[in-house]
């Protein structure tokens, strides 16, 4: 049966966001032999030679069909999008509850609007405003767990490096617009600038270590697989559909994100939770729908 271009892209995106909903559980399990800065690096070093051998399959002269100035500028989008993100992320994921980090780590598209707004001169849409309002309520339900008198945070210096982590995927995001390179080619280049970072906090907090074979099982899925494949699976959904009707289906991640958690992890499912999860949903829905006149291309 032949599949249109639209519903391929859907198919590809449905994949896509079903990796990326694992990353919660590969960051607990991988990083219980390898702490945060080895199991970065491990993970970036299989995302470049997967995105490496597809280009080369495809017979992509990735390398020469970038410019030296289109090399560097990468040099900060992937400091910011597959490093620092990541480092923040990861550790979060591996000292405090998983649902709260998963909440803050989905405030980047209200950061992106927020961006936008303060350094681009970009008019606050209705979508928009409304989309910033669920996103704040969101973080303030999690800081509270639905109680607006008190603050019950259990690891606040985490969530606040979660978001951190957040406010520089947003940044990313934004940045990125401004880059005109060939999808898989920006690809290569923003892992090996992720590789390069992580190498450099590798040798300066941490050490050299080959996984175990255990933990080599959970590398490989997130370094291959959940940052690897799927990012040629997203860029091939992009292609072939609008990218303002296949980006929803992003924030489908959240969902099964926290089901995982809780199945998996028996991680406490608060009513709370619940409510700050939806919102957050909606917040990027809203703030992607105030984007729609213009191309949008959104990451996990």
């Amino acid at each position: 049966m032949n599949m249109t271009g639209a519903k391929l892209a859907i198919v590809l995106a449905f994949l896509c966001v079903l990796s990326w909903s694992l990353i919660p559980i590969v960051a607990k399990i991988g990083q219980h032999s390898l702490d945060v800065f080895q199991f970065l690096f491990w993970s970036n070093v299989l995302s470049f030679v997967v995105v490496l051998v597809f280009a080369l399959l495809k017979n992509r002269k990735i390398m020469i069909a970038g410019s030296a100035r289109q090399f560097f500028w990468c040099a900060p989008l992937g400091f910011l999008g597959c490093f620092f993100y990541y480092l923040c992320l990861y550790h979060g994921y591996e000292v405090t509850n998983g649902v709260e980090v998963l909440v803050v780590q989905y405030t980047w598209p209200i950061l992106i609007t927020v961006i936008s707004l303060l350094f681009f001169s970009e008019r606050l849409t209705m979508f928009g405003g409304a989309g910033l309002l669920l996103g704040f309520l969101s973080v303030v339900i999690v800081i509270t767990k639905g109680d607006l008198t008190s603050i019950k945070v259990n690891s606040p210096w985490v969530l606040l490096v979660v978001f951190l982590g957040a406010l520089c995927f947003a940044l990313f995001s934004v940045l990125s617009k401004y880059q005109k390179i060939d999808s898989f080619t920006g690809t290569f280049f923003l892992f090996f600038w992720g590789v390069f970072f992580s190498s450099l906090t590798l040798f300066q907090w941490s050490h050299f270590s080959l996984p175990s074979e255990e933990a080599w099982l959970v590398i490989v899925l997130n370094g291959a697989l959940i940052n690897g494949v799927s990012y040629i699976l997203w860029l091939t959904a992009l292609a072939k559909a609008d990218a303002t009707k296949v980006a929803p289906i992003v924030f489908l991640t959240p969902i099964l994100s926290t089901t995982w958690l809780v199945l998996f992890f028996q991680e406490p499912l608060l009513l709370s939770y619940i409510i700050a999860i939806a919102f957050s949903i909606i917040s990027g829905v809203l703030v992607l729908r105030s984007m729609a006149p213009q191309p949008v291309k959104v990451n996990h």
